[in-house]
C-alpha cells in the first residue's frame, strides 16, 4: 500500500496549509479539476476540486475507473483520497492530507488482500510547471493487511502489520527530465504466515513470524520523463477495453516511444534491522539485511547492478551439528552487475513488430533478432564486485569479471582469497563420512593456492573463449573437463 499511496501523491497532488493568496472561486476550482484530470482522464466522479474557505478541497475517487475493469473475477477498491489545496502563487500549491484509508484487491479463486491505514498525513508543494511534487513528506500509521493465496486447493494466510512509515521526497528539473530523491523509514514491521498442512498429509501445517523493528529505503531517479509517462498512464486509463487498445494500438505505440527511455538512471538501497524469523524449527535472526539496485533506463548503454548483504546471522542450535557451528556465515556480501546491454534496440524492435490484433502479438521468429539487438557485441560483461563470506573459521573474498554470450565460451578472470582453509578442513574431520569427502577437493584447491603474507591463500583464475582455464598459471582444463 505504501507504493500505491506514494504513486498517487507523486503523480497528482500534495499537501500542507498556508494563508491563501486569493479568494477561492468556482472558476479556479474547475481549472484545477481539468489540470488534475490530465493525469487520470476526465471520467466523471474521479477527480473533483471545489472551493473550501480560502482554499480548495480536492478528491480522487478511483471507484469509477475500477468499475470499468471487464474481468468479473477481479475486484479492486480504495477509499477516496482527499486533500486541501492552498495557492502559493506562481502555479505552486501547498496541499494537506489527513485521513484514514482502506483498500482491497483480489482475483477470485486465487487470492485477495484487504487492508487499512489508520492515519495518513502528508504535506508538500505541487508545482504546475513541473507537473509533480517539488517537495513532500508523509507519515502513515498503523498499517495492516490480510492476504489469502490459494494454490492447488491450499490456502495460505498472511497478515502484515507496520506501526508507522515516514516518507520524504524532492523533485526538480522539467516535465521532460526530472531528477527526484526519496527516503522512507518504517518501525514495527511484522509478517505472520500460516501455511496449512498439504492435502496429502506430506507436509504439516506451519506458522512463520517475520519481524523487524526498523528499517529504511533511499532511492533516486535521474532524467525521469514525467510528462510522457503521465500521458501514457492517462491513455491507458482511458482505454481499459482491450478492443479499444487494439483499435488504437498505433497511438499506444506513439505514447510508449515518447515515454522511452523512461529515465536515464534509477538507484535504491534498503536496510532492515534486527530481522527475526520464528518457525517450528526455532528462531533465525539477522542483525541487518541490505539490498541495493541500480540501472540505466531503456538506453543503448544498458547497465544492471544488484547488491545483497547480511550480518549477524544466527541459526537455531538444534539445526547445527557441533562440527558445523564455525562454518555458518556471520557476514555475507554480494555485488553483481551486467553491462554491454543495449536495451533501447530491443524495445524499438518490439514496438515496430508488435501487433495486438494477432493471436501472437509478436512474430515467432523474433527471438534471435531480439537477442542480437540486446547484445550488440555478441556477449555481455558480468562483473563480480568485491564480495565476501565471513565465518568464525574462514574469510573468503572474491572479485572478477567475465563475458558470456549465446555462442562463445565464457571468458574472464577472478581473484579469490581465503583465510582459514586449514581450520575448515580440520572441522570437517568431525563431519559425517559423506561430508568428509569434501576434504579431498579442498586439498586439491589448497595445492593450487598461492600463499600470501597475511597467511591467506589466493587463486587467480583465468578462462579463455577456447575453453582453457588456468589457476595461478596452472592449466586445470582437463581436470575440470574443459580445454581441447
Amino acid at each position: 500500500m505504501k507504493s500505491v499511496t506514494t504513486l498517487l501523491i507523486l503523480g497528482f497532488l500534495a499537501g500542507a496549509s498556508a494563508p491563501a493568496l486569493a479568494v477561492a472561486t468556482p472558476e479556479e476550482a474547475q481549472r484545477l479539476t481539468t489540470l488534475f484530470q490530465t493525469y487520470l482522464g476526465s471520467e466523471p466522479g474521479v477527480v473533483s476540486v471545489t472551493p473550501q474557505g480560502g482554499g480548495y478541497a480536492a478528491k480522487l475517487d478511483l471507484t469509477p475507473l475500477f468499475a470499468k475493469v471487464k474481468d468479473p473475477t477481479v475486484s479492486l477498491s480504495l477509499s477516496p483520497l482527499e486533500w486541501t489545496l492552498t495557492d502559493q502563487g506562481g502555479g505552486k500549491w501547498k496541499v494537506d492530507q489527513n485521513q484514514a484509508l482502506t483498500f482491497a484487491f483480489g482475483v477470485k479463486g486465487q487470492g485477495e488482500t484487504k487492508g487499512s491505514i489508520a492515519s495518513v498525513t502528508s504535506t508538500g508543494i505541487f508545482d504546475e510547471a513541473l507537473g509533480g511534487l517539488s517537495t513532500s513528506s508523509a507519515e502513515l500509521k498503523t498499517i495492516t493487511a490480510d492476504q489469502t493465496m490459494t494454490d492447488s486447493g491450499t490456502t495460505t494466510h498472511i497478515n502484515y502489520a507496520i506501526d508507522a512509515i515516514t516518507m520524504q521526497s524532492a523533485m526538480q528539473g522539467s516535465p521532460d527530465s526530472a531528477d527526484a530523491t526519496s527516503n522512507y523509514s518504517y518501525i514495527g514491521l511484522k509478517e505472520m504466515i500460516n501455511v496449512p498442512a498439504s492435502a496429502d498429509g506430506g507436509t504439516p501445517a506451519m506458522d512463520l513470524v517475520i519481524a523487524s523493528p526498523s528499517g529504511k529505503q533511499d532511492g533516486a531517479v535521474k532524467g525521469l520523463k514525467l510528462k510522457a509517462v503521465s500521458d501514457l498512464v492517462t491513455w491507458l486509463v482511458a482505454h481499459q477495453d482491450p478492443q479499444a487498445i487494439i483499435a488504437e494500438q498505433a497511438a499506444l505505440k506513439d505514447k510508449l516511444r515518447a515515454a522511452l527511455p523512461l529515465f536515464t538512471g534509477l538507484s535504491g538501497t534498503t536496510t532492515m534491522d534486527d530481522v527475526t524469523a520464528t518457525s517450528p524449527f526455532g528462531q533465525f535472526a539477522v542483525k541487518q539485511f541490505g539490498f541495493g539496485a541500480e540501472m540505466n533506463g531503456i538506453v543503448a548503454d544498458g547497465k544492471l547492478r544488484e547488491t545483497f548483504s547480511f550480518s549477524g546471522l544466527q541459526v537455531p542450535q538444534t539445526l547445527l551439528p557441533p562440527w558445523a557451528t564455525g562454518m555458518v556465515p556471520e557476514k555475507f556480501s554480494l555485488d553483481v552487475s551486467v553491462t554491454d546491454l543495449d536495451l533501447a534496440a530491443p524495445a524499438a524492435l518490439i514496438l515496430d513488430k508488435l501487433d495486438l490484433s494477432k493471436p501472437d502479438p509478436l512474430p515467432k521468429d523474433l527471438d534471435q533478432p531480439l537477442m542480437q539487438a540486446l547484445m550488440p557485441k555478441g556477449s555481455v560483461t558480468i562483473t563480480l564486485g568485491p564480495s565476501e563470506v565471513l565465518a568464525k573459521l574462514y574469510d573468503l573474498t572474491a572479485e572478477g569479471s567475465m563475458t558470456a554470450g549465446l555462442v562463445a565460451m565464457p571468458a574472464g578472470q577472478a581473484l579469490v582469497r581465503l583465510m582459514g582453509l586449514d581450520e575448515t578442513m580440520a572441522a570437517l574431520q568431525a563431519a559425517p563420512p559423506d561430508i568428509q569427502q569434501m576434504s579431498a577437493g579442498l586439498l586439491l584447491v589448497k595445492g593450487l593456492g598461492k600463499a600470501e603474507a597475511d597467511g591467506s591463500l589466493s587463486w587467480k583464475i583465468e578462462g579463455t573463449e577456447a575453453g582453457v582455464i588456468t589457476v595461478n598459471g596452472a592449466d586445470v582444463s582437463k581436470i575440470l573437463g574443459g580445454g581441447q
